[in-house]
């Protein structure tokens, strides 16, 4: 029993390789190709690790929970606007986010977008699936939520954007929420990648 405890909290191992792997990846530059290579393996490090603790059958479920993550996603992504407009007049917040939100105009729209999928859906796959599955039966869904979502929040500082951690942080909380109600991971993924996707194409002309 206390081996099998133990090795639950393996997973963390690849949640901090992938923390490592984003950070690795902002040093080398936004837009560079040795950024969107690192991204990629990160990704790929996601899926491996969803692969050995995930649910294989989180990704069934009906099409609705699509649709219910699209308006969720994008009634988040107006909620962040908002909040934008408020922002930029902060530079120390601002400017981080302004020069993450250039990368298209660096390393191109497709390879961004690309990448912005990959790992979104990598990392809804560990911190809503993977990372819960293991600490479901030692700690109580509401403390379940939490550690995952702070889990999340911890790895994305490797970005070095403040706000994207507090992002992290909302999101990771409204995407907990959706996976565990459901206890699949469609709703979730459409959420996270509508409100990335969303903030990606219309936040530089938030802050702008």
């Amino acid at each position: 029993m206390r081996s099998r405890v133990a090795s639950s909290w393996l997973v963390l191992l690849p949640c901090l390789l992938g923390g490592l792997g984003l950070f690795l990846a902002r040093s080398a530059g936004d837009g560079s190709a040795t950024f969107y290579a690192l991204t990629v393996l990160t990704a790929l490090i996601y899926a491996a690790t969803w692969w050995v603790w995930g649910n294989r059958d989180a990704l069934r479920g009906p099409k609705t929970d699509v649709l219910r993550g699209i308006v969720i996603g994008a009634a988040l992504a107006v909620v962040f606007m908002m909040g934008a407009v408020v922002v930029k007049h902060i530079p120390l917040l601002a400017t981080p986010v302004t020069e993450l939100l250039a990368m298209p105009s660096a390393g191109g729209w497709a390879p961004t977008l690309v990448v912005l999928v990959i790992n979104g859906i990598g990392e809804e796959l560990v911190y809503r699936d993977a990372v819960p599955h293991q600490l479901r039966g030692k700690f109580s869904e509401t403390a379940t939520g939490v550690l995952s979502t702070l889990l999340y929040c911890v790895v994305t500082i490797a970005m070095g954007v403040p706000l994207l951690v507090f992002a992290a942080g909302v999101l990771g909380a409204v995407c907990f929420f959706e996976a565990s109600r459901s206890r699949r991971m469609l709703s979730p993924i459409a959420v996270h990648l509508t409100w990335s996707t969303t903030m990606l194409i219309v936040m530089p002309l938030v802050l702008g």
